[in-house]
């Protein structure tokens, strides 16, 4: 009886384990995505204010009579 307990233990124990490995495996891929969304965000904000600089410059020498 006890030896069919212990194989359980073990079997449980190797199951989780697993999942445990499993789980660390998919934390780091959602990791690598979120920095590589945080890269994105920056570079599409740094974008847009690149955009909204560059057409308010234009706007202004528009504007201008020489």
């Amino acid at each position: 009886m006890l030896k069919k307990i212990l194989l359980k233990i073990q079997k449980l124990e190797q199951q989780k384990k697993a999942k445990v490995d499993k789980q660390s495996e998919i934390q780091k891929e959602i990791d690598d995505l979120d920095l590589q969304l945080k890269k994105l965000y920056s570079f599409k904000k740094d974008y847009e204010k690149l955009e909204k600089n560059s057409q308010d410059f234009l706007n202004n020498m528009g504007g201008k009579t020489t």
